[in-house]
């Protein structure tokens, strides 16, 4: 059987055949599964040679955590949920066992390496709680600006003038952001102020900002950010390994 007799798709009726669903694909660099598939098999061959395992215990209770968070402890919602994602269970079983050997294989290879990172980075991870006005104009943001400096209400201004719809209503309030969410120009500005202070106009491609740093929380090596360094440190393992493996793909030679 050939790919251009094997139906990938149909649309409206119309079959597409796998062969140009792979044409499509290759031309564009957009078939992630392969680049992915590789992946797997780099991290399960480097888990066989460190001795990784997932025991039947833990496979069990690696699908009972995965059930749980997306809401499908009930039969019905599990079988639906399968269906709906062309996956039977042992696919299931094969996806959980994957994610597990992963997931032990990233603590084996980084996990001595998290402290010397956080220290490193530290300032990275701190966090502060900000609202803002955006506006169009400089000269209107000043204005804005000295208004505030005499006594005016930053909220109220913001429920009046800002441009940013996801945070006008709420008098500005955009919520806790990292440094890395936000422009090196803007996070310069935030990241230098004292809590209550209000800076800016800071120019960006959205128009000129006065922000509100409401309140800045300094980063500690906790259990969600000591997580978070892991995957940072095993993506750039996998990507060195990906790197240093001679990958062929024989499959575009016969599309």
């Amino acid at each position: 059987m050939s790919l251009q007799t094997i139906v990938a798709l149909t649309v409206d009726g119309k079959s597409t055949s796998l062969n140009e669903v792979l044409r499509y694909a290759r031309n564009r660099q957009a078939f992630s599964a392969l680049h992915n598939k590789g992946r797997q098999i780099l991290i399960e061959r480097y888990a066989h040679t460190q001795g990784v395992q997932v025991s039947v215990k833990e496979l069990q209770e690696g699908i009972d955590d995965f059930r749980r968070k997306k809401g499908l402890l009930q039969v019905a919602a599990a079988t639906e949920w399968l269906q709906r994602n062309r996956m039977t269970l042992d696919d299931l079983g094969e996806y959980v066992r994957e994610t597990l050997i992963e997931s032990k294989l990233m603590h084996i290879v980084c996990s001595a390496q998290v402290e010397k990172y956080y220290y490193e980075q530290r300032l990275s991870f701190d966090t502060a709680i900000i609202s803002q006005i955006i506006m169009a104009e400089y000269g209107a943001i000043r204005e804005l600006m000295y208004r505030i400096e005499e006594g005016g209400d930053f909220y109220t201004y913001a429920r009046q003038y800002s441009l940013d719809e996801a945070t006008r209503l709420a008098g500005g309030y955009t919520g806790e952001v990292t440094r890395a969410a936000l422009s090196p120009v803007v996070a310069a500005s935030v990241f230098g102020a004292q809590p209550g202070e209000i800076v800016g106009p800071v120019k960006t491609n959205r128009g000129y900002h006065l922000i509100k740093v409401e309140e800045m929380k300094h980063s500690v090596l906790d259990e969600r950010i000591r997580e978070q360094i892991l995957s940072l440190l095993f993506e750039e393992w996998v990507a060195e390994q990906l790197s240093l493996a001679k990958i062929e793909i024989p499959l575009w030679d016969q599309i």
